[in-house]
């Protein structure tokens, strides 16, 4: 039986590296948001699930329309997808695909790599391997060594599991666990020991952080009109 694919698209950021709502303005005449939402228009997602800050749902309930359900998120990244994977009570059989609303380059292949790959072994991320020499250095600024990159991968979105492992990896966290420092689902699998499976991303699929990454991005859409 195939399992139904639910998209989780976090939008609670404050977006203050940015210096304004990267979300909802225009980007070379659409929203960040559509755009993202665009790149699984064409792929089986049975219900897309949007957590936004607390106070917008309204807002964003009218920009987007019947695309997606919009919900109130957390006071972090890992609470919004909490929140959104907790209104799944009646869906327990299902792949969760969570893609950070701002990379709105994705393409729909390695959304499919992540999605077939954790219905295989639970879970999967796509991510970059490291191309640049990385230093690891002392308290003083001092570099103790050099990491050998062919180890290490930027990890990106979409990151994919199955929902009973997210579910179970979720009620692994201890009590005290600070939720602030969960800046991926992955970490969240690899406290609870589960293995994730890296998907070779493109460095396309960037993530709008600051005003530099905006301006790059704007200049891609227009080079490429």
């Amino acid at each position: 039986m195939d399992l139904p694919v639910i998209a989780i698209i976090p939008s609670a950021g404050t977006a203050s590296r940015m210096g304004f709502d990267k979300l909802t303005t225009p980007l070379c005449g659409k929203s960040v948001l559509a755009r993202t939402l665009e790149a699984f228009q064409s792929l089986p997602i049975a219900k897309t699930i949007v957590p936004v800050t607390p106070g917008r749902e309204n807002e964003f309930k009218s920009l987007l329309k019947d695309r997606a359900e919009v919900i109130s998120g957390g006071s972090c990244r890992a609470r919004s997808v909490f929140n959104a994977v907790e209104t799944l009570k009646d869906c327990e059989n299902a792949i969760v695909v969570i893609h950070d609303c701002d990379r709105p380059f994705v393409k729909p292949d390695i959304i499919l790599q992540t999605i077939e790959e954790a219905k295989k072994t639970g879970a999967a991320i796509a991510a970059v391997p490291c191309a640049s020499t990385v230093k690891e250095a002392d308290a003083d600024g001092s570099v103790s060594k050099t990491i050998p990159r062919e180890k290490l991968y930027f990890a990106s979105t979409p990151q994919t599991f199955q929902l009973k492992t997210l579910r179970e990896a979720y009620a692994k966290l201890s009590s005290d666990a600070d939720w602030e420092t969960l800046t991926d689902e992955a970490m969240i699998l690899e406290r609870a020991a589960f293995p994730v499976k890296l998907c070779r991303d493109s460095e396309e699929n960037f993530k709008l952080t600051t005003k530099k990454d905006w301006d790059f991005a704007a200049y891609q859409l227009s080079k490429n009109a």
